[in-house]
């Protein structure tokens, strides 16, 4: 293109810091192309969408010094730009994620306006820094502000619960989701509460749990719970679990990791002859293991 816009920019930027594939060399790429930008002969300054992106970016690579410098440039160069609610939440986000949470903390409490995502972006960089119940305080103080808590709040959350162990708050969280929040519950958060019991032995109240869903509940669900099963040495809940999962009709690529699941929940049981039996089942299916994944562990000749 002879000329280029600042639309134009904030357009490549935008597909950038938005690829979930190879989303930190697309993120890397984004800033070298900010650098361009800057240095570009048409002269275009960057705006708020551009800062938006570039702190987007810095967010996903986790680069503390390039976010203090944007940080610098963008007070010198753009007015007021902590007032802006889009910059301000990308302000609170690249520091958590850099791993400067009081830095994040500041520029939070100094915004006169907030929203959803802003809230969303201090609770997830309370539950990063394993601060679970400063993450749940957070919440009665957004409430009490005006701002609903959506679907990502609540995932946030919830790993808040995860990393800090609070099971408890997590499991009444996760119910008063709808009536007092009037937020549905979706699959990702019956994902992480069964997480959050998985990880402290709840096992058989996680089993109940996926069995209650109205919906039917995915493969990644019964993986989550039946890993927990093995660190837990529940092997009779573990091979259920297994079983299940086979008779799911997944695809053969897919059906390998639960083939190898089963396997190693009877090889921690020394029950060598079903995991003979496993092999093979496999052999006669023709699944084949992932790279990198072990068809038995633990076993001796």
């Amino acid at each position: 293109m002879p000329r280029r816009s600042v639309v134009t920019w904030n357009a490549m930027l935008t597909g950038y810091t938005s690829q979930r594939e190879k989303a930190k060399e697309c993120a890397f790429d984004g800033l070298v192309l900010f650098r361009e930008m800057l240095i570009d002969v048409c002269g275009e300054k960057p705006n708020d969408t551009t800062m938006v992106c570039v702190l987007s970016a810095i967010s996903q690579l986790g680069m503390l010094e390039t976010g203090v410098c944007i940080h610098g440039y963008m007070e010198k160069a753009t007015s007021n730009s902590e007032n802006n609610v889009f910059i301000g939440t990308g302000l609170v986000d690249m520091y958590s994620k850099c791993g400067c949470l009081d830095n994040a903390y500041g520029i939070f409490i100094q915004m006169k306006v907030k929203n959803v995502l802003t809230w969303t972006a201090m609770a997830t960089g309370l539950a990063i820094h394993g601060k679970g119940k400063e993450s749940l305080e957070l919440l009665d103080v957004m409430m009490e502000s005006g701002v609903k808590p959506n679907a990502v709040t609540f995932t946030s959350l919830f790993s808040a619960c995860c990393h800090s162990g609070l099971v408890e708050e997590g499991v009444h969280l996760f119910k008063n989701m709808r009536g007092r929040y009037g937020v549905e519950p979706q699959i990702q958060h019956y994902g992480c509460v069964v997480d959050l019991l998985g990880r402290a032995g709840h096992l058989e109240e996680a089993y109940e749990l996926i069995r209650g869903l109205t919906v039917k509940p995915d493969a990644i669900l019964w993986r989550s719970l039946m890993s927990a099963c093995q660190v837990h040495g529940d092997f009779v809940l573990g091979e259920k679990i297994a079983k299940m999962l086979l008779g799911l009709g997944v695809d053969l690529e897919d059906s390998g990791e639960d083939y190898v699941a089963l396997s190693n929940v009877y090889s921690s049981a020394e029950r060598w002859e079903d995991v003979e039996m496993v092999r093979k089942e496999m052999k006669v299916k023709r699944v084949e293991t992932k790279a990198g994944a072990s068809l038995v562990h633990g076993i001796s000749n």
